[in-house]
């Protein structure tokens, strides 16, 4: 790259052609030297004889400059300039204007600082110096005649030697001076030049009319993907797309001197392909000409990135729909649309019922894939212009508008479970899950974003109290559930930390011997304010925050340790039974919290027995099976809770490792009356016989139900009609109680807290 500049070395006289700076003063000078003698104003040297020292003055200072410029060591420098400075002293002293024409020495300086470099000036002054007094000596010796008379010759003499000198001296240091301009000037567009071509960043110059590309460095070649040859044949729209014109037009026609700088811009490669690029530019000259020096940057790839992180930032990346920013941002759009245009919206707020059994059994990789097709499916059913999000976890949000009425809020959500319906394939199983759906209205049932997904929040979890796989519309009572359930989660988190929960046991007894052989441990609450909480109250929202293992490992805790407790006092023959949850059965720590819970009391583990509910099985039987194998083989019995409502199968009941059936309370409380239920606990008994099972017969609550049930062949009984559940202390004395005593039914003393405890229980 070469860029123009302005002057070249400065001079007294300015810079000349060598023909004019040799020849030419040589005739000027033989012309004015005729005039002299002309009028007879010169010395005694002839005419040609004075223009044959002009000549060979002329000659020598040639011959001394070419050795000059060709380069010579001190000594030949000193040399050269001697020749010239004495052949100059010797003529203007021959014809007796020595101290008067000094300016001839300043001539020659000058044009031998021009030529030759500052380098000379020193020599030049040290010569002229000589040769002005060796002529001053010759005119004091009287060998050369001088117009100038005695004694004013030697003071003009040295009067004019020291203004020689001094402009000598001024010009040799301003040439100096302009020599190291220059050279830095020269350092400084090399190192440009150096900059422009080694640059990792593409850059060029184009002219700044045609358009035209002036010159390009190697990493526009590279990246661009033209030759240099096809760069500097190109002109700068060429590397730009059609529609980018009008703006080039516009910022050419708007740009100043300095550096800009401008995004936005795109550019085409070789092969076709658009980039994104921010330039920066300046102006500059370039050859003589008006161009423009740009540096460009390729910011596609940032581009790309900063595109990714802001959908990021508003979309979930596991399903890559929105997420609560992004849809709450787009709620508040809708309630100003309806607010404005009365234009109608609806969210809708679902959760996946079961989705936590999936993630447990299958695993989070399969429960994310899940999810992954719920998004497809619910794309599918919806409107391409409705708004879909996942909030997070198993919980996902819809936004529709410019709706007709209320009802088509409610034909969406019916679309919504029904999409979810159908099996989803996932590695190999068919997985069932269905959706809760909560309803509200923008501007009828929250006044912003934050009110409407909390209200089809509340009404969610009213679909989802209501069993599931349904929707609910938001209703005003719902919001004040929704607060109560928020409170008693806290209170619940608090209870657990507080130790506020008990336990109670309800006795099992042989329906022919009429003696306890076993307790079931009943969690309660002690609730501060409220008194004692029945489980119905609490138990579900425990299972669905997760604290249910928590609590269940308390129970747990506190159960093996009463029945260390009595087995100390000598009961040994009875056995405690402590219900297991879903999520505590799908816990993969739950085998070694009940070795180690079993160890630190000091129970042998058959004493304990671990009831599992039918329709727990059923969610997920290879996992519940597996888990129940490895909870026998630490040595624990297991029992089949409420027996005869989860439509298990024989052969999935000869694979499970229990050791009871629990006849369910349904079947127990139409066994006096009705033949179907008769029937049902009859083969109950026999299907457990067959199998070696003890039978258990859940709620008996009358002498009718226990004659029937000793009629079938039942082994042991539960219920209000023996003993409601009580606490340790006086559970213990069940033990030592006779049987007629046991009677609940013949116990006055208990009988206003029938139905509460029922409902506990």
């Amino acid at each position: 790259m070469r860029r123009a500049s302005g002057s070249g070395k400065v001079t007294a006289g300015g810079t000349l052609s060598r023909a004019a700076t040799v020849w030419i003063p040589s005739v000027i000078t033989a012309l004015a030297f005729g005039l002299l003698y002309h009028f007879d104003l010169v010395g005694r040297v002839r005419l040609p004889v004075l223009l044959t020292l002009v000549a060979i003055g002329a000659v020598s200072d040639e011959v001394s400059n070419r050795k000059l410029r060709a380069g010579v060591g001190s000594v030949g420098l000193h040399a050269c300039i001697a020749l010239q400075l004495l052949v100059v002293t010797a003529i203007i002293y021959a014809i007796g204007w020595g101290p008067t024409l000094a300016v001839g020495y300043a001539f020659v300086a000058a044009r031998a600082l021009d030529e030759i470099g500052s380098k000379v000036w020193r020599p030049m002054l040290v010569w002229s110096l000589v040769g002005m007094t060796l002529g001053q000596c010759a005119v004091a010796a009287g060998l050369v005649t001088s117009y100038v008379k005695t004694p004013y010759v030697h003071g003009l003499g040295a009067l004019s030697g020291l203004g020689m000198a001094f402009v000598i001296w001024m010009l040799g240091s301003k040439t100096e001076q302009n020599e190291r301009a220059q050279a830095a000037l020269e350092t400084g567009m090399a190192s440009f030049r150096q900059l422009f071509a080694d640059n990792p960043q593409p850059m060029w110059v184009f002219d700044a009319e045609t358009l035209a590309f002036l010159e390009v460095n190697e990493a526009a070649v590279r990246h661009y993907g033209y030759s240099r040859d096809e760069f500097l044949a190109l002109t700068l729209r060429q590397i730009r797309p059609a529609g980018d014109g009008d703006r080039l037009r516009a910022l050419l026609a708007s740009r100043s001197e300095g550096v800009e700088a401008s995004g936005g811009w795109r550019h085409v490669l070789k092969g076709g392909r658009e980039i994104e690029v921010e330039i920066r530019a300046h102006t500059l000259q370039f050859n003589d000409r008006a161009a423009v020096l740009c540096s460009v940057q390729d910011v596609t790839a940032r581009n790309e990135l900063e595109a990714e992180l802001r959908h990021q930032a508003f979309h979930d990346s596991l399903t890559n729909l929105a997420n609560r920013a992004l849809f709450e941002d787009r709620v508040d759009h809708a309630i100003h649309r309806h607010a404005r245009d009365n234009r109608l919206a609806a969210v809708l707020l679902l959760d996946l019922d079961r989705f936590k059994m999936v993630n447990d059994s299958l695993g989070h990789s399969t429960g994310d894939r899940l999810l992954v097709d719920v998004a497809a499916r619910l794309t599918t059913a919806l409107r391409p212009g409705d708004t879909i999000a996942r909030l997070g976890g198993d919980e996902f949000a819809v936004l529709i508008e410019d709706l007709e009425s209320s009802e088509a809020a409610v034909a969406a959500a019916d679309r919504v479970t029904e999409v979810l319906e159908a099996p989803f394939a996932l590695g190999g199983k068919e997985v069932f899950v269905h959706a809760s759906v909560g309803v509200t209205l923008a501007g009828i049932d929250g006044g912003d974003a934050e009110a409407l997904i909390r209200n089809a929040d509340a009404a969610m979890y009213r679909a989802k109290k209501a069993g599931g796989s349904c929707h609910r519309r938001f209703e005003p009572d719902m919001h004040a559930a929704a607060l109560a359930r928020f409170e008693l989660e806290a209170d619940l988190r608090r209870a657990l930390a507080n130790d506020e929960f008990v336990v109670y046991y309800q006795p099992i007894l042989t329906i022919d011997g009429r003696r306890v052989v076993s307790l079931e441990a009943l969690v309660r609450w002690q609730h501060p304010t409220r008194g004692l909480v029945a489980p119905m109250d609490f138990i579900p929202l425990a299972e669905e925050t997760g604290l249910i293992v928590e609590l269940g490992r308390l129970v747990l805790h506190k159960a093996c340790l009463q029945a260390k407790q009595w087995r100390d006092a000598g009961h040994l023959d009875f056995t405690m039974a402590v219900n297991l949850s879903r999520r505590q059965l799908t816990d993969p720590e739950l085998v070694d919290d009940v070795v180690a819970t079993i160890a630190a009391a000091g129970l042998e583990p058959s004493v304990l027995v671990l009831e599992v509910t039918e329709s727990v099985l059923l969610d997920d039987a290879g996992l519940a099976i597996a888990r129940l194998h490895q909870l026998k083989a630490a040595g624990v019995r297991l029992a089949i809770d409420d027996f005869g409502t989860g439509y298990s199968s024989l052969s999935s009941l000869r694979d499970l490792p229990v050791d009871e059936l629990k006849i369910d309370k349904s079947f127990i409380d139409g066994i006096a009356t009705g033949a179907d239920a008769a029937g049902v606990v009859q083969a109950i008994i026999r299907l457990a016989r067959t199998l070696n099972l003890d039978t258990v017969a859940e709620g008996v609550e009358d002498d009718d139900q226990l004659h029937e049930l000793h009629a079938l062949g039942c082994g042991r009984v539960q219920g209000f009609r023996f003993s409601k559940p009580l606490p340790g202390d006086q559970a213990g004395e069940l033990f030592d109680e006779p049987v007629s005593s046991i009677g609940h039914l013949d116990r006055p003393d208990a009988a206003g807290d029938d139905e509460q405890e029922r409902r506990a229980s």
